[in-house]
């Protein structure tokens, strides 16, 4: 019994596969981790906020409300960049998932034409064993009715 043609082909998916799940991992791991730089950025402003709303019921200076003006404009841009870098992150591993399920459907696909030229390989190997058990059986009536015939 030859062995299944396609043995070669499936392994190499698989282990694309295998590649490639580790990439869509990692891009979703870059993901969160721009999400939480985020997250760190609009708690410093909510900070930033609520400790300006408390000097400015003392009074401050307007060097100091400048100075306060520059960060939170600083912060905004922090913000946008990380929202440009949760954009990109997330594009990223929208393509390497994307690109895996492909690959995965591919492997799907080796693997149920594995299974039937399995199963079509037993219902072979089952054929010839009946084919070799009847030639058996009628090798042996026709020795027993020699023997008979004697």
């Amino acid at each position: 019994m030859k062995p299944f043609a396609l043995a070669r082909v499936l392994q190499l998916a698989e282990r694309r596969s295998e590649t490639l799940v580790r990439g869509v991992k990692l891009a979703h791991g870059v993901w969160l981790r721009a999400r939480g730089r985020q997250v760190q950025l609009l708690a410093l402003r909510d900070a930033h906020i609520a400790q300006l709303a408390v000097a400015l019921q003392d009074g401050v200076t307007a060097a100091q409300l400048q100075e306060s003006n520059r960060l939170q404009h600083a912060q905004a841009a922090e913000i946008q960049a990380a929202q440009a870098a949760i954009d990109t992150a997330h594009r990223d591993w929208q393509a390497r998932l994307a690109e895996w399920l492909q690959t995965e459907q591919r492997v799907k696909a080796l693997r149920l034409l594995e299974q039937r030229y399995l199963a079509q390989a037993v219902i072979q190997q089952r054929r010839i064993e009946q084919r070799d058990h009847d030639e058996l059986v009628e090798l042996t009536h026709r020795r027993d009715a020699r023997m008979r015939g004697r």
